[in-house]
């Protein structure tokens, strides 16, 4: 256990410490201070940043006030339910919209027919428990923490069964229902279940500590955990992946494994105070405070907001999605719904060819490609499928960066953060490979084509992630001397290879590079509807969210 005190740029008591069971995972990434002043719901960020945002990000949010008006029975059917959602209905896009009422009515038969089935077996059904249980504890005088209030909750669909014997948690995903998951994480879960009071987080004052129920009821003797598939419309019971035993305890069985397995993550997270980058510092209280987050004011070449809204994070990714579509760019990138289409050839083979490539590269000592055999098969193609990505991974070898005898310190899939404190948007640049020769720090981008490539100002065009490492190594984000730095294309044909050079120190490059940006940051910075209005050429036969979008759709069938 160890003192807190505020870090620079935050101000607050911190004597309430609200931990979700997501912070006990072992495998959550991000930053241990982030996690550890996120928990303190009363410490805050001494200037305030605005949580508003012009759509719902949540992607549950209209799926679960669906779920709480049928079960509960304040509403018979999917479409009463949704009149009586209306202010989170309204925050969501169309397409939002139908698949939560499409999730939703998959939950339901999922349940539904999970119950049924318990009528041949030994465990009760279960029914919506109207409150949610957190599990308290209170302290008459603060800890060496500063702590006095300390809860812990859990997020899915929580159940009990008439008697109040059992108690269960289901957790919904927007895919295919889980199978296992770690013992210390649904340790986590069963303990909230077994300690937890029913209780409520008041709405606009998350601040403060949680409104228990006056009576409790008693603990449970039972305690289980689901996972609920809202694609494919299943309700599992989940398994440890360490033991493949089923999430399915008793109150003893959940006493050793919260001493076990929940106590000591329970002090990692409030104790940490180590900073790592990562896409959680757009939602950090010292952001602006932060040491290991590089500032770049206009590196998005944006104005400052002009209204109210939450800091947002951006890649080129983001970038791209949205110059296709508003629409698809929140319903992919923001909501990260469902895939309902298949990835073409093109897409795997690019993906297939850059696995293998950053394998090659990660080692510290790898041998140049040209000195060890290709594959005989890469994952996600057939073998019909095999020879043109055979044919780029061939034609690689003439351009290895494991041949250049002054390259060192090679990272593939290096992701680069950036604090833009002007438009306050965090930056996310994910390189394929970054690696140091003589001083300068080289960021090389690998692209699979069927065909050759076009001009040196076209390919900026084309590919916007050069521009933003062009920017990045500009403003030394990387390191290195820009002067010996510079920015690699390498594109590979099943015929061929060509390598393009751009250069950080040159002004033209540098302002070429800002106004390609500019061209993709500054329509998505200034969007509040993300309607859906393809650009002209876009074919939405590809796009993710084509089951959802009635838009698409009909330009689907115009298009023949």
């Amino acid at each position: 256990m160890q003192p807190w005190d505020n870090p620079p740029g935050t101000v607050g008591v911190g004597r309430l410490a609200r931990i979700p069971v997501r912070h006990l995972r072992d495998e959550e990434p991000g930053c241990p201070m982030n996690r550890a002043l996120s928990v303190r719901r009363d410490v805050f960020a001494a200037e305030r940043v605005s949580s508003k945002t012009p759509r719902e990000e949540f992607p549950f949010a209209l799926v679960q006030e669906l779920l709480d008006q049928l079960e509960s029975g304040a509403a018979q059917s999917i479409e009463e339910a949704m009149g009586r959602c209306r202010r989170t209905r309204s925050r969501c896009l169309p397409q939002h919209v139908t698949w939560s009422a499409a999730a939703a009515e998959r939950y339901l038969d999922a349940r539904r027919r999970d119950q049924e089935s318990r009528d041949s077996v030994d465990v009760p059904r279960t029914f919506r428990a109207p409150d949610a249980w957190i599990a308290f504890r209170t302290l008459e005088e603060p800890d060496e923490r500063g702590i006095t209030d300390y809860e812990r909750t859990v997020w899915g669909r929580q159940y009990v069964s008439d008697d109040a014997t059992l108690r269960e948690l289901v957790i919904p995903t927007k895919g295919d229902a889980k199978e296992r998951l770690p013992l210390p994480e649904l340790a986590a879960v069963a303990s909230v279940l077994y300690y937890g009071t029913p209780a409520r987080i008041p709405s606009f004052e998350h601040h403060s500590p949680a409104l228990r129920h006056q009576a409790p009821p008693p603990r449970p003797e039972r305690v289980r955990v689901y996972s609920a598939g809202l694609t494919e419309g299943r309700v599992r019971l989940l398994r440890t992946t360490e033991t493949d035993a089923f999430a399915d305890w008793t109150a003893e069985e959940i006493m050793d494994l919260h001493e076990q397995h929940v106590v000591p993550r329970l002090s990692r997270v409030l104790d940490g105070r180590d900073r790592v980058a990562g896409a959680h510092c757009a939602g950090c209280k010292v952001l602006p405070e932060c040491s290991v987050v590089p500032r770049v004011p206009a590196l998005l070449v944006l104005p400052p907001p002009t209204r109210p809204r939450k800091r947002r994070t951006v890649s080129v990714s983001d970038l791209r999605a949205h110059r296709d579509c508003p629409a698809r760019y929140h319903l992919t990138r923001v909501l990260k719904l469902p895939a309902s289409v298949q990835e073409n050839e093109a897409v795997r083979r690019g993906r297939a060819v850059d696995g293998w490539l950053n394998a090659r590269h990660a080692s510290a000592d790898a041998s140049p490609c040209r000195e060890v055999p290709l594959p005989a098969h890469l994952p996600g193609l057939m073998d019909d499928e095999l020879a043109p990505a055979l044919g780029m991974l061939r034609a690689h070898r003439a351009r290895c960066p494991l041949d250049n005898p002054a390259a060192t310190r090679f990272r593939p899939q290096h992701r680069v953060m950036a604090h833009d404190p002007q438009s306050d948007v965090v930056v996310i640049a994910s390189c394929d490979l970054v690696y140091e020769e003589r001083g300068g720090v080289v960021v090389r981008e690998t692209k699979t084509s069927a065909f050759p490539p076009g001009g040196r100002s076209v390919l900026l065009e084309k590919h916007p992630q050069l521009a933003l490492s062009v920017l990045l190594l500009a403003a030394g984000v990387l390191g290195g001397d820009s002067r010996r730095s510079r920015v690699e294309l390498e594109i590979l044909r099943p015929d061929g290879v060509s390598l393009e050079e751009f250069d950080p120190g040159d002004e033209a490059t540098v302002e070429h590079a800002r106004t390609v940006l500019a061209s993709y940051t500054m329509p998505w910075s200034a969007e509040t509807r993300y309607d859906a209005v393809p650009r002209p050429g876009y074919d939405c036969t590809g796009c993710e969210a084509l089951s959802w979008c009635a838009t698409g759709k009909e330009r689907v069938a115009a298009a023949g």
